[in-house]
């Protein structure tokens, strides 16, 4: 067995780094989570991980992804998750968000059990969002305090970074996939 020389060594290295700079700019980015309009399941301090090719071909966002985007008139981007498709309207009301494919659609609401602990909103009435053909609606898990499409409006689909796949949580050094 061959040691390396010296040259090969840095050619390896070369190519370690090169490699690392094209998938940290066109396939795996990642962001440090700072507030907790995610929380319970994201949490602040939380390292979470985005698949930067999960919606540039075919593939489309989807009720419940997690996703980082940034709102049209925000410069920072933030992590939500979709809850309203194109062409579909959201309707929120105190007890529940509604779904409609049609204004005569009685809607369906979103089981959202399995993620959000209080699903009340602080609203006295109902509102009601028509999506665009390339806007998606989104909202943090944590109502309460997410700043989310209630207030800054849906989100295009060239302005998603890309789907969370995987979280770091540092405080308790755990790893899970989403």
């Amino acid at each position: 067995m061959s040691r390396l020389t010296t040259k090969q060594v840095w050619q390896l290295f070369l190519v370690v780094v090169l490699t690392g700079i094209f998938l940290r700019i066109f396939v795996i980015d990642s962001f440090f989570v700072s507030g907790n309009s995610m929380s319970p399941l994201i949490q602040p301090g939380d390292y979470v991980f985005v698949n930067k090719l999960s919606y540039l071909f075919e593939r489309k966002p989807t009720r419940n992804d997690i996703v980082v985007a940034k709102f049209r008139e925000e410069e920072h981007q933030v992590i939500k998750r979709v809850v309203g498709l194109p062409r579909e309207r959201v309707e929120i009301t105190p007890e529940a968000i509604r779904i409609k494919k049609s204004r005569d659609d009685d809607g369906k609401a979103l089981a959202e059990d399995s993620y959000l602990a209080l699903a009340q909103f602080s609203l006295n009435g109902t509102t009601t969002i028509v999506l665009d053909h390339l806007e998606y609606f989104v909202l943090g898990d944590n109502r309460f305090v997410s700043t989310d499409s209630r207030s800054l409006g849906p989100i295009d689909i060239w302005d998603m970074a890309g789907k969370v796949f995987f979280v770091f949580r540092l405080n308790s050094f755990a790893f899970f996939r989403l």
